[in-house]
C-alpha cells in the first residue's frame, strides 16, 4: 500500500498479522514459528483479508474523480453527464473513374484501397459499376483510428488492392478529416473537472469552453470572447491543424442553441491566430552535470507551456530556467532569435492569439 496517497482503509500486512497474532496469543494459542501448520493456516487467512480489505479500498477509491481509472473513470463521468471521447477513423471521398466493359458489376463495401501501401481505406457504401465508362465519387473510411489517416489529401492517387479490372484511376477528392487518439484518462479527469457549468445554458465562459473542447481531443485549448453584443467567437488551438475546417463546423455544430447555448447569441469558432517565434539557444554544461535527454525534455516543457494555451505570455526566461533546472551552466539567446520579427523578451499577446514557435539547440562553450 502507497502510504503518500489517500487510501480509505488501513491494510498494511505486517500490523494486520500483528493484530492476528496477539488475538490468537489471548485466546490461549502458543507462540507459532515459521513452518508450524497453525502459522500457514493463519497467513492464508491473513492473505484473505489483506485482498478483501485492498478490494474495499479500491472501489472506494474508483468512485473518487483523483483516483479513478479507465472504465471507473468512464462511469464517473457518465454520472455527471461528460462523455469520453472515443477514437475516430478519418474519412474521405474518392472519384473512382471507369473504362467501358459490358457488364455491370459491384465493388463491395470494405473493399480495401491505399495511396502509400501502408495506411488503408475501406469503401463505405458498394459501388456499383454500370458497364459503361464513367465516374462515381464513394467515401472512404480508415481502417485504423487516430489521426494516422488525417495525412490522405486532396489529389492524391489511391489504388484497390484487389485489383478491379474496369477501374482507370482512383483519386482522393477531399482531405481525409476526422481521425483523432481516444481521450487519455488525465485529460478526461481534467474535462469532468470544469464540466460542472457544461449543461447551464447561460452562456458563462467556462461552458462555451467545455463544450468545445467535447468536441474533440485534438482540441488542445479552447477561448470564448465576446465579439459584440449577442456574439461570441470561440478560438481553437489544435495539436494537428489537418482537418481544421472541418473541426471548426464541429464545434459550431457541438454548441447548439437547442440544448447549449442562449438562442440569442450568434456564435462562430476561428483557429487561434498564431504569433511565431525562433529561439537559436546556444548553451554549455559543465561535465556530468546534465545530459542530452534532460535538455530535450525542458525544452519539450516549455514548448508544451508556451505554444499549448492560447494567450499565454511569451515568456523566454522561463525556458532559461528550465535549461538551467536541467543542468546548464549558461545559456544565450544566438544571432537570428526573434519574437514576430522582433526582439525576444517577455511579450503580452492578445487573448485570441498563440505562441508558435521553433527552438534549435546548439551546445558551445560559454
Amino acid at each position: 500500500m502507497d502510504n503518500t496517497e489517500l487510501h480509505y482503509i488501513t491494510y498494511d500486512p505486517e500490523a494486520m498479522w500483528t493484530d492476528m497474532m496477539l488475538a490468537y496469543i489471548e485466546a490461549g494459542g502458543d507462540v507459532l514459528y515459521p513452518g508450524d501448520e497453525k502459522e500457514i493456516l493463519l497467513r492464508g487467512v491473513q492473505q484473505m483479508f489483506f485482498l478483501a480489505f485492498a478490494g474495499v479500498d479500491n472501489a472506494l477509491r474508483m468512485d473518487t474523480l483523483r483516483y479513478a481509472m479507465r472504465d471507473y473513470l468512464d462511469v464517473y463521468g457518465q454520472k455527471r453527464n461528460c462523455y469520453r471521447i472515443e477514437a475516430a477513423a478519418a474519412t474521405s471521398t474518392v472519384q473512382i473513374t471507369f473504362r467501358a466493359t459490358g457488364e455491370a458489376k459491384t465493388i463491395p463495401a470494405g473493399t480495401p484501397l491505399t495511396q502509400d501501401g501502408e495506411t488503408l481505406f475501406t469503401l463505405v457504401d458498394d459501388v456499383a459499376q454500370t458497364g459503361y465508362a464513367g465516374t462515381v465519387t464513394a467515401e472512404i473510411v480508415c481502417s485504423r483510428t487516430g489521426s494516422v489517416g488525417n495525412g490522405l489529401l486532396n489529389g492524391s492517387e489511391m489504388q484497390f488492392l484487389i485489383p478491379q479490372d474496369a477501374v482507370v484511376s482512383v483519386f482522393c477528392i477531399a482531405d481525409a478529416q476526422g481521425g483523432q487518439e481516444a481521450e487519455d484518462d488525465e485529460t478526461y479527469r481534467e474535462r469532468i473537472r470544469t464540466h460542472g457549468l457544461a449543461t447551464v445554458t447561460t452562456g458563462p465562459e467556462e461552458q462555451y469552453r467545455s463544450a468545445a473542447m467535447a468536441v474533440s481531443s485534438n482540441i488542445l485549448d479552447a477561448h470564448p470572447m465576446n465579439i459584440g453584443a449577442g456574439g461570441v467567437c470561440v478560438y481553437l488551438l489544435l495539436a494537428d491543424e489537418t482537418g481544421s475546417a472541418a473541426l471548426i463546423e464541429a464545434v459550431k455544430e457541438a454548441l447548439r442553441p437547442t440544448d447549449t447555448r442562449p438562442l440569442t447569441d450568434n456564435v462562430s469558432a476561428a483557429l487561434a491566430e498564431p504569433v511565431e517565434y525562433t529561439l537559436k539557444v546556444q548553451y554549455s554544461i559543465g561535465t556530468g552535470s546534465s545530459s542530452a535527454t534532460a535538455i530535450s525534455d525542458a525544452v519539450a516543457a516549455y514548448t508544451e507551456w508556451q505554444d499549448h494555451t492560447i494567450g499565454q505570455t511569451f515568456d523566454p526566461d522561463r525556458l532559461k530556467t528550465y535549461l538551467y533546472n536541467a543542468g546548464c551552466m549558461a545559456v544565450v539567446f544566438a544571432n537570428g532569435s526573434n519574437f514576430n520579427g522582433s526582439e525576444v523578451k517577455r511579450t503580452a499577446i492578445e487573448e485570441y492569439q498563440r505562441c508558435k514557435g521553433t527552438i534549435t539547440l546548439e551546445a558551445v562553450t560559454l
